[in-house]
């Protein structure tokens, strides 16, 4: 079952795992084959449908020659663009001192 709350974040997040990787000229195969992950798992991933632990990601942008703390700032600003200053927590609720800020 999907966390609803979460959905915002996956998104945004795979678009951008997407965006970086076309912006290099890798296509998902070439991208799979560096993880040694199959394409359809690479797509999977870009399409929201895939969650990653946090060491695949690292090797995803390394693959891509992207550096985890510019991946950072550019998905920060693109929820920013949403509306979405701090990550979502669990159950999808925010603090009520969360939401005065």
């Amino acid at each position: 079952m999907k966390n609803i709350a979460l959905e915002p974040e996956r998104q945004v997040l795979a678009a951008l795992l997407k965006e970086l990787r076309e912006t290099h000229g890798i296509t998902q195969e070439q991208l799979a084959e560096s993880l040694l992950w199959r394409q359809t798992d690479v797509s999977k991933v870009e399409r929201g449908a895939r969650q990653m632990a946090y060491v695949e990601l690292r090797h995803w942008v390394s693959a891509l020659g992207v550096d985890m703390y510019e991946l950072e700032m550019q998905f920060q600003e693109r929820l920013r663009g949403l509306g979405i200053s701090e990550p979502i927590p669990p159950g999808g609720r925010r603090s009520r001192r969360q939401k005065l800020r």
